[in-house]
C-alpha cells in the first residue's frame, strides 16, 4: 500500500455525515494546534493472525500511555478491502511540535508500563512485521484538529 493511497482515504473524514463529522471536530478540534504542531501517520503492517490482539491492546491500554507520555490520538483505521483487510492498522497522533514527538516516543520507548505490556502481550510473537512512519504539518487551509 502506497502512502497516497491511505491520505486519500483520509479525505472520507471530510465526507462523513454531519453527526459523525462534527463528533470527530469537537473531540479533536484544534485542542493545542500551533504552527509548531505536527502529526504522525503510522502504517502498521501486522504479522498473520494478531489484528485483534493488537486492537484490544490499544484499545485497552496503549493508547492511555501515548496520552501519559504526550501524544495525542487523532484516528485509528483498520482497511476494509483486501490486500490490507485483517492484517494493516493504520494511525495517527498530534505532537506538540517534531521535537516534542521525538522526546514522546523516547519516554514511551522507556516507560515501564509500556515495556511490560508489550512483553505480555507479544510473548507469542511480535504483533507488527513493519511499521511506516510520515510526519506531517497542516496546510493553511486544512482545519486544525
Amino acid at each position: 500500500m502506497k502512502r497516497r493511497d491511505v491520505l486519500m482515504g483520509f479525505g472520507a473524514v471530510a465526507m462523513m455525515g454531519a453527526g459523525a463529522g462534527e463528533a470527530f471536530a469537537a473531540q479533536t478540534a484544534g485542542a493545542g494546534v500551533t504552527d509548531k504542531t505536527v502529526y504522525e501517520l503510522r502504517i502498521y503492517h501486522l504479522n498473520e493472525g494478531k489484528q485483534e490482539a493488537i486492537l484490544e491492546r490499544f484499545r485497552t491500554r496503549e493508547t492511555k500511555i501515548f496520552e501519559r507520555v504526550g501524544m495525542h490520538g487523532v484516528g485509528y483505521w483498520v482497511p476494509t478491502d483486501d490486500p490490507l483487510a485483517g492484517r494493516t492498522l493504520i494511525y495517527m497522533l498530534r505532537h506538540k511540535s517534531r521535537q516534542a514527538a521525538t522526546e514522546s516516543w523516547a519516554k514511551f520507548n522507556a516507560d515501564a508500563e509500556w515495556v511490560a505490556l508489550q512483553a505480555e502481550t507479544e510473548k507469542d510473537g511480535s504483533f507488527v512485521k513493519l511499521h511506516e512512519s510520515t510526519f506531517m504539518k497542516l496546510t493553511d487551509f486544512s482545519p486544525k484538529v
